[in-house]
């Protein structure tokens, strides 16, 4: 009996010895931050923590005995059994898998899970320990950074917990295997460390501190984080979340759960390095730079734009925009603004004018793109290029452009009359053709730059005729072979005239070409089709008409409609025929006239 009642003696004293123990795993277990339970190889739970019935919105009563699959989202449910079958059989599987689990109240939660199998000496499975982390905030996250090259989601597809629980001095009383595997340890070896052990000396201090003043009852960060250092001396960030564990009313040790941060850190000190990048490159663009919000508020803006205004940058920001415009531009720019924050399409680039601090005005061209910041708040991007010097040598260069025209065109009437001085019974005879090649090449919807080479050309193609003797010129009958020939050289003499005159359009070649014909059969070099100029060509039907409808020493005129004829019978023969259409249509719908 002395050894019976002995013997019971030291099995209340060992219940008293690991109460404590029991107390705090216990304590531990129903308040966890994640969710827990304990299943049978069939699923059914055995065991369920308060944190995981609160979850869901059950009461632990509710869940125990039920089927872990009847919490699963109904897509889900045949994944998570093939998963959980294929743990049992023991095949290798990813540590942690996403699940959809359904509260009581029909709502859809999110969690991160990860299953222990417990097997029996021969290997059996015998029991499920699962562990749920709530990951739906961390999916919404996920989703926000997704446009910054998604650099948290390795964090949250790999969401785990480290658990631990140490005593007063910093000794571990229990690690899972998470926390031997975050720090590289296995699971034998990181029993025999302690919370110091794996922190890095920069941040040893630190710990320290936090540590004895979360035990002392002193008011310390309860989450933070430290530097780390892993079993190979690589270094990772952790952050933490500790509280002190009481037993009898005094703080016995601390339990912590950790994550694993590093990528998060590395993803930061790149962010940093990104803005410090574009916000150098901002600053040190030759492009006035701002930022507007949706009340015309400037927000941001560069050196560069400080100094187009002459104002300071804390003398900018916070002002309305259209506070730096003249009168002249405030209801152009007002009414873009609108229109672009609308999401209408308009000029991503325009001008008008700013108004520095001494009041004088510059000329600025803009660029602007309507934007969505973090929280969603329209917001204007502009660009602004000083181009008043621009400006100016523009229009310095238009006067410019206008004096020089203006002297080519004298030049060019001076040499038009030269050549009706010399043949007086064809006067006006240029200038009419001249207006008919333009109506032609307008019709047929040539540039500008085509048309007004055309009509230069016009005015002056006789301007050979000064090498041809005026009796031939003037001779009332028909001319001779000799003097047909003196008659074709004047396209070869007018472009030896003009060559060299750098004129801005080919007049020298088009005059060079206005006998050709179609079909090989002008001259003088005997071009055809496409080889003649497309100017040389329009100018060819002007000149025929003109010249048929017109009185020549030899003969009296023919008349508008024997013109035309010409023009239909030798269509694509002797004439460009879209170049005959045109004219065509210049007489017959246009009702063009030449003038006296």
């Amino acid at each position: 009996m002395k050894v019976i009642k002995r013997q019971e003696n030291k099995s209340h004293k060992a219940e008293e010895y690991f109460a404590p123990a029991l107390n705090s795993f216990r304590n531990l277990w129903e308040n966890l931050p994640v969710a827990c339970h304990i299943l049978t190889t069939e699923g059914i739970i055995t065991k369920v923590n308060q944190t995981e019935a609160r979850l869901l919105g059950y009461r632990k009563e509710e869940m125990v005995g039920k089927s872990i699959f009847d919490f699963i989202l109904p897509e889900q449910r045949p994944e998570a059994k093939k998963r959980f079958q294929q743990k049992l059989a023991g095949k290798r599987l990813p540590r942690a898998k996403d699940r959809i689990m359904v509260r009581k109240d029909g709502s859809k939660i999110q969690l991160a899970v990860n299953d222990l199998i417990e097997r029996d000496d021969q290997g059996k499975p015998t029991a499920v320990y699962s562990t749920m982390f709530d990951i739906t905030d961390y999916k919404k996250i996920e989703a926000d950074l997704r446009k910054t090259e998604e650099r948290y989601k390795d964090l949250v597809e790999k969401a785990g917990i480290a658990i631990l629980i140490d005593d007063q001095q910093g000794n571990f009383i229990y690690a899972n295997k998470r926390y031997a595997e975050l720090f590289g340890y296995s699971a034998d070896e990181i029993k025999n460390l302690s919370i110091f052990s794996v922190v890095h000396p920069d941040d040893l201090e630190k710990v320290r501190s936090y540590h004895r003043g979360r035990l002392a009852g002193k008011k310390v960060p309860d989450r933070y984080e430290f530097k780390g250092t892993k079993k190979d001396g690589s270094i990772i960030y952790v952050e933490v979340n500790s509280a002190a564990i009481k037993e009898g009313g005094q703080a016995a040790g601390t339990r912590s759960y950790l994550w694993d941060i590093t990528e998060r850190k590395k993803a930061e000190e790149t962010l940093r390095e990104s803005e410090g990048l574009y916000q150098a490159i901002v600053e040190h663009s030759h492009d006035g730079i701002l930022l507007i919000d949706e009340n015309y508020r400037i927000i941001y803006c560069n050196r560069e734009l400080s100094g187009m205004l002459d104002y300071a940058p804390d003398e900018i920001t916070g002002h309305d925009f259209r506070d730096f415009l003249d009168e002249e531009s405030r209801p152009l720019v007002a009414d873009r603004y609108r229109r672009r924050q609308r999401g209408e399409k308009v000029p991503p680039r325009y001008e008008f004018n700013v108004v520095r601090k001494d009041e004088t005005k510059r000329r600025v061209e803009i660029s602007s793109e309507v934007i969505k910041d973090a929280a969603g708040k329209m917001r204007t991007v502009a660009q602004l290029l000083d181009i008043t010097d621009r400006k100016k040598a523009e229009e310095l260069n238009q006067e410019m452009m206008k004096n020089l025209r203006k002297a080519l065109d004298g030049t060019i009437n001076v040499i038009a009359l030269t050549v009706e001085a010399r043949d007086p019974f064809t006067s006006g005879h240029q200038r009419r053709v001249a207006d008919l090649a333009r109506a032609i090449a307008t019709e047929m919807g040539l540039p500008k730059d085509s048309i007004e080479a055309i009509r230069s050309a016009a005015i002056i193609h006789d301007l050979g005729k000064i090498n041809v003797p005026a009796d031939i010129l003037n001779k009332p009958s028909s001319l001779t072979e000799i003097e047909f020939n003196f008659i074709k050289v004047h396209p070869q003499v007018a472009y030896n005239i003009l060559k060299d005159i750098e004129f801005p359009w080919p007049v020298a070649e088009i005059i060079y070409e206005h006998h050709e014909r179609w079909n090989g059969s002008g001259y003088p070099r005997g071009l055809s089709g496409q080889n003649i100029l497309l100017e040389a060509r329009i100018l060819a039907v002007a000149d025929v008409v003109e010249a048929m409808v017109s009185h020549r020493p030899y003969r009296p005129p023919l008349g508008i409609d024997q013109a035309l004829k010409e023009l239909v019978e030798n269509r694509g023969r002797l004439y460009d025929p879209e170049v005959v259409d045109a004219c065509l249509l210049v007489f017959r719908e246009k009702h063009f006239a030449f003038k006296q």
